[in-house]
């Protein structure tokens, strides 16, 4: 008897916590900036991962290209310099981003 009474108090307890995790209000304002971070977030891998193909294209064209063309491969060389340039300031944007979704305290985003 004393156990059934136990459980049933146990029991009880248990169903308002889940009653109040199931009734927190977030802030619509809140989760609006952080979608919109989490989407800017995207953008940039997206274009960091463009860089990082013509990067490899870059290299690629740059070691079959003949060696009397040497307008070509100095083209070549500087078109890789900006690129390198494109991807450091993406990858610095990327974390600026990163570091700003863990300041806001944005719930339920994984970096």
């Amino acid at each position: 008897m004393k156990i059934a009474i136990l459980y049933l108090i146990l029991m009880s307890h248990l169903g308002l916590a889940q009653e109040w995790l199931g009734n927190v209000i977030t802030d619509p304002a809140i989760s609006k900036r952080c979608d919109d971070l989490a989407k800017k977030r995207e953008q940039k891998l997206g274009h960091k991962q463009k860089l990082m193909a013509l990067l490899k294209r870059n290299n690629h064209l740059q070691t079959i290209a003949p060696r009397n063309r040497h307008t070509v491969k100095l083209k070549l060389e500087i078109n890789e310099g900006q690129l390198n340039q494109e991807l450091d300031l993406t990858r610095l944007t990327i974390e600026q981003l990163e570091e700003g979704i863990i300041r806001k305290g944005c719930p339920g985003i994984a970096l």
